[in-house]
């Protein structure tokens, strides 16, 4: 036996239940098997092998040794001939990094399903899915860029096989009824699978894709290389977001309400996110899964791995996945400068901004920004977002410079390919080019705690940035004429008949009076705080009045002294300065 050999079941349903068997031929007396505790993409531990229920080993003549080391390793004592591994996984996880199985669908990760057997994992590997008996299961499908083995039809249940274990791995599959759609981008197919029965204008998604595809291609030049097909795997759910970058495919989660209504016009809110996760996912087909932090070129998924670089893989194509939209003519300029206008107000609104530096984000990802609690607002910076905003004024820089930013990764690109890159290549190119001071500009940026010189890269391409006091707390764009109510800086939601304190922003008028996240609020200058009530008694009550706020803090009744101020000027309005130098910087791409 020269490949090792997986075979899964789905073995209940209900129980979200999978039986899976491992079978290889050992090198030596003893292998040690181990399950990854995290996925490449998902920059957090995650202990997929806490779902294991049981395992067992054994060959031809009976029962085998098999000893549990840590969370995720075992080692097993084997004989001179083939090994039977059988375990039982729960899956029952809704995201896009691990399992999940009910009546309408199968998502296996395998990241979270195949233990490695080590010595072995540089061998084929083999994945059987047997096709499951159960009646709700009649005329499933299975959609994935794993290979096909001769003998398995195209969407069959039976053999598939990846070259490696690192391929294995990278390779989702989802199972159940889904609509399979095609189209080519340089001759090489694109499958769009959507997961159950949904209403949707699926030639208008499929149009739309192949845009966003086209588009994310000619920031490159072309397809990778090494790429003969790509799969869009969409799971659909009534609720759900997220996304997950692989080498041939990504897996997403959306609610069906993000798809597109028929007879749609302009793309709404929702269906405008899903374009951006296509987009930002796609975009990794180059930039993470070919260009990727130098500690990834061999991942070591037992424990993290750190680099202070996220800013730049996960920033930058958090700024091209909506730039791609609006270049492809997917969206209006004035819906993408309105999408810029939220950006910049989540980003520079927090406290964070000028507390925690890019590198510092990246660097602590697995600890911080994947683990947030609710002083998050005040102690983490989102490398995606406030890495997209580096990236745009890096944008502005070499647009005023008579180049942009698509060239330049362009050729950090092939570059990369050719030479392979450091982790401080990305500002080395820069100087390389002859842009020394903005390379020392962006370390500075990148490395440093502090506000972005935002206004300015803007001016460069042809916009003016203004701000305005927010009507609310979750108001992020646009012009609002009205006069701002007082604001108490704190994120609230409706609970146990009151308003309950979820996040605090240090230094707001909520955190001067002394309140608490977890404090519910139940009475403002004598009035009852309802969610209705509330906005009406800050629009009302003068600024710069001290009012009695009475509230519960666990179970004890307290009144703290709240001192009514102004909310400050935080929400960010675009308005076009130079049309000319607009266009030009998003002119659809040819």
């Amino acid at each position: 036996m020269d490949s090792v050999h997986y075979r899964i079941e789905l073995s209940d349903i209900s129980a979200h239940q999978l039986s899976i068997q491992l079978t290889f031929m050992p090198s030596s007396t003893s292998h040690e098997l181990s399950l990854p505790a995290w996925i490449p993409g998902s920059y957090m531990i995650r202990n997929f092998a806490r779902h294991i229920m049981q395992i067992s080993a054994r060959d031809a003549d009976g029962a085998l040794d098999l000893t549990q080391l840590d969370k995720q390793r075992w080692q097993l004592s084997c004989r001179n001939q083939a090994v039977t591994v059988s375990y039982l996984i729960y899956a029952n996880d809704m995201s896009v990094r691990a399992a999940y199985l009910d009546d309408e669908v199968a998502i296996l990760n395998p990241a979270c399903l195949c233990l490695a057997v080590s010595d072995q994992t540089s061998l084929p590997q083999q994945l059987e899915l047997i096709r499951p008996g159960f009646r709700v299961t009649e005329n499933w499908r299975v959609a994935t860029a794993l290979p096909r083995s001769s003998g398995t039809a195209m969407q069959d249940f039976g053999l598939y096989q990846a070259a490696n274990y690192s391929q294995l791995i990278d390779s989702p599959l989802l199972l159940g009824h889904f609509t399979l759609q095609q189209f080519a981008v340089d001759g090489v197919p694109h499958y769009l699978v959507v997961s159950g029965q949904n209403h949707y204008d699926s030639a208008r998604l499929l149009a739309d894709t192949e845009q966003l595809c086209l588009a994310q291609r000619a920031v490159f030049g072309g397809l990778p290389d090494d790429l003969s097909h790509y799969w869009f795997l969409l799971w659909i759910t009534e609720n759900g977001y997220g996304g997950l970058e692989h080498q041939d495919s990504t897996l997403l989660l959306c609610s069906r309400h993000d798809l597109p209504a028929p007879q749609l016009k302009a793309p709404d809110e929702a269906y405008q996110t899903l374009l951006g996760l296509i987009s930002h996912e796609y975009f990794h087909t180059w930039w993470v899964k070919r260009l990727k932090p130098a500690p990834f070129h061999a991942y070591q998924l037992a424990q993290e791995q750190y680099t202070p670089q996220l800013w730049l893989y996960e920033g930058f194509t958090s700024y091209f996945d909506d730039l791609a939209l609006v270049k492809s003519g997917r969206i209006s300029q004035s819906a993408y400068l309105t999408a810029l206008e939220q950006l910049v107000t989540r980003v520079t609104r927090n406290p964070s901004d000028s507390r925690q530096s890019l590198a510092d984000s990246s660097f602590n990802a697995w600890t911080k920004y994947y683990l947030q609690d609710e002083n998050a607002p005040n102690s983490i910076v989102s490398y995606y977002a406030k890495g997209a905003l580096v990236a745009l004024a890096v944008e502005a820089e070499l647009q005023a410079a008579g180049t942009n930013l698509s060239a330049f990764c362009r050729d950090f690109y092939q570059q990369y390919l050719a030479t392979g890159t450091a982790d401080q290549s990305f500002c080395q190119a820069l100087a390389a080019q002859g842009f020394t001071a903005l390379a020392n500009q962006v370390t500075d940026w990148v490395n440093r705690a502090q506000p972005l010189p935002l206004a300015e890269s803007f001016a460069k391409l042809g916009l003016t940035l203004s701000w305005r006091s927010p009507q609310h707390f979750d108001d992020t764009h646009g012009n609002n004429e009205q006069a701002a109510p007082a604001s108490l800086g704190c994120s609230l939601k409706a609970q146990n008949g009151g308003l309950t304190v979820q996040q605090l922003y240090l230094d707001s008028a909520a955190h001067q009076a002394g309140l608490m996240a977890g404090d519910q609020l139940l009475a403002l200058a004598g009035y009852k705080v309802t969610e209705k009530s509330l906005p009406q008694l800050l629009k009302r009550l003068p600024y710069g009045s001290v009012q009695p706020l009475t509230i519960f803090r666990k179970d004890r009744l307290l009144t703290l002294s709240l001192t009514l101020q102004a909310a400050k000027a935080q929400v960010a309005m675009l308005s076009v300065a130079d049309q000319s130098t607009v266009a030009s910087w998003l002119a659809q791409a040819t």
